[in-house]
């Protein structure tokens, strides 16, 4: 079992690096507010490191799940409480320091998390059934970025992505087209029909243009012969992409909380 510090935490126990200038890490947000939702609080987040407001975060109508998730950068099944967290909401308001990344924003989430709702916890390794996304037997069958090529509503030579999904009798087709992205960002945007999670095993490490399509089975619909016009995600990732789901079991770091208050303390 691998233990967290169960107060504040530095930047440098979460893999943030060490800064090559004499500047210190920042660790806290330059200003937060954390209270509960009002009836008019409509759920939802934006803006933060990467994004066109990089100094400013908020998320709206958020559950201490919600938060906790978001700060260890972890799937729903990776948090593990004895106390309910998802029964109250609240809004969070943040001013960060300018160039602050997203390794520091997650060390400044936590810590705020520790601070006003007294969070303790620890991590603990577990094994879930999952996919492995691997290289099929024939080798990958993906495209180097094309320097001045793009797809289109993608902005030429930067990184991009669009998904566009559609309908077929009681099919759901799905196409998806990447610009210089790399097979671990494929496999985060992969969705089990079984809800299992995929984890990129491939060990490409490069970036790629690609295109995938697939069909998606809609329950409780009527499909009459020839409704599905692509292969399913596992037909289509080996035809198209040379790549392959494989059932296994994982493990994945799991968040334990310990204790934590169910209302944060003042502003």
């Amino acid at each position: 079992m691998r233990l967290v510090s169960l107060g504040i935490v530095f930047a440098a126990v979460h893999g943030v690096g060490h800064s090559q200038t004499t500047e210190p890490v920042t660790t806290a947000f330059e200003v937060a507010s954390v209270k509960p939702s009002g009836p008019k609080s409509l759920r939802g987040s934006d803006f933060g490191p990467g994004s066109s407001d990089p100094t400013r975060y908020y998320f709206h109508s958020a559950s201490l799940l919600d938060l906790i998730i978001t700060a260890y950068k972890v799937e729903v099944f990776q948090v593990s409480s004895k106390t309910a967290l998802d029964r109250q909401t609240f809004d969070l308001d943040t001013k960060l320091p300018a160039n602050t990344t997203k390794k520091q924003f997650q060390v400044m989430l936590q810590n705020l998390l520790a601070e006003r709702f007294h969070l303790k916890l620890h991590i603990e390794s577990k094994e879930f059934p999952a996919y492995a996304l691997v290289v099929s037997k024939g080798g990958p069958r993906l495209n180097q970025p094309a320097e001045g090529a793009n797809f289109p509503n993608l902005a030429p030579g930067r990184p991009g992505f669009e998904r566009r999904d559609s309908r077929a009798g009681g099919f759901r087709v799905v196409r998806m087209r990447a610009q210089k992205q790399p097979i671990s960002w494929l496999a985060t945007m992969l969705q089990s029909p079984n809800g299992r999670t995929v984890v990129d095993q491939t060990g490409l490490t490069e970036t790629y243009d690609f295109t995938l399509e697939f069909s998606e089975e809609i329950p409780n619909t009527d499909s009459p012969p020839g409704a599905q016009v692509a292969p399913d995600l596992f037909k289509a990732l080996q035809q198209q992409l040379g790549l392959q789901l494989v059932a296994k079991r994982i493990p994945f770091d799991v968040v334990v909380v310990d204790s934590v208050d169910k209302m944060p303390t003042e502003n």
